[in-house]
């Protein structure tokens, strides 16, 4: 890692605040539509031919993914924030993007796979 520059204070900003925005606004859509501001025929949430096939399995969906939504992308935020502090050195920055992608990418999956799968279950009981 001797030959790796780190990538800049402003570079690192620039990411970090990409990941936080993006993470934040990935628990806000899920949030709104637990509450009811966001309805299946709207261009966020989670988008599957289950979730937006009835009103109860699109509640069901975001209802499901809603603990996983907070942890992993508020996982991913903080590590969003992480990058902007360690944007003057190698390691912990590129540790604190890994860390920040990793989660992100995770939140995303475990929202779409038990929010399907909840509604589903909720498709197969009617």
């Amino acid at each position: 890692m001797e030959s790796l520059q780190a990538p800049g204070v402003g570079i690192a900003f620039v990411l970090g605040l990409i990941l936080v925005l993006g993470n934040f606004t990935a628990i806000l859509s899920i949030r709104l539509a637990v509450l009811g501001r966001i309805a299946p025929d709207t261009m966020a949430g989670i988008r599957t031919n289950a979730t937006r096939a009835t009103p109860d399995s699109w509640d069901a969906a975001h209802r499901a993914a809603w603990p996983w939504a907070l942890v992993l992308n508020g996982l991913a935020a903080i590590g969003g924030v992480a990058v902007m502090a360690t944007g003057s050195t190698v390691t912990p920055f590129l540790t604190a993007a890994g860390f920040a992608v990793i989660f992100t990418i995770a939140g995303a999956l475990a929202q779409i796979i038990v929010g399907h799968r909840a509604a589903t279950r909720v498709l197969n009981r009617k």
